[in-house]
């Protein structure tokens, strides 16, 4: 099923992005696209998200008119850049996780600003079309967190697609790369 839903998924991606401008709250939707892959590979023994499914290399290959179209450079293709990659997302999860935790426990304000990359702070305030009543502050902090690190990673999936080939950045995505090592470890079982 490579690709048959091509053309269409990317909508998907851009849509996520509306919608963080309708309620932010409406960001947690990343969290299909951080499990489906997993469900997906257990169902198939096969990376079939990231051959068939995934919005966001939909999305990118949009870029294929204005890449530049180089091939990847060899550094990135080893595996230092995979595990760094892998280990920023990893990171980013366990700061997420854990401030979220502390905004729960009253510990922290919540932040509510996109941040790119975790250090920087957007100077503009996302708008809010529609606002949710009773919407506690850990939910409000997770969803800016999710649609932060969603952007971040489109952000830099979009310069990948520019400078070399549209999906370059399939080639280190950390679910991909978490995917292909479980798969390769045995602990993803089809049924």
């Amino acid at each position: 099923m490579k690709h048959s839903l091509s053309r269409q998924l990317y909508w998907i991606t851009l849509l996520y992005f509306a919608l963080g401008f309708i309620n932010i709250t409406l960001a947690m939707s990343a969290l299909a696209c951080m499990v489906t892959p997993f469900v997906l590979a257990g169902k198939t023994g096969k990376k079939a998200w990231c051959t068939g499914y995934c919005p966001r290399a939909d999305f990118l290959t949009l870029f294929g008119r204005i890449s530049r179209k180089r091939k990847m450079p060899e550094w990135m293709k080893k595996a230092n850049l995979k595990n760094l990659i892998l280990s920023y997302f990893c990171l980013n999860l366990m700061f997420i996780g854990l401030s979220t935790t502390m905004v729960h426990q009253g510990q922290i304000p919540p932040i509510d600003r996109i941040r790119l990359f975790i250090l920087f702070e957007l100077p503009v305030a996302l708008p809010q079309l529609i606002a949710f009543s009773s919407v506690p502050d850990w939910l409000l902090h997770l969803s800016f967190r999710m649609y932060s690190v969603m952007l971040s990673s489109t952000i830099l999936g979009t310069l990948f697609a520019v400078f070399y080939k549209p999906r370059t950045w399939c080639t280190v995505c950390p679910v991909s790369t978490m995917t292909e090592r479980m798969l390769k470890a045995g602990k993803i079982r089809t049924t």
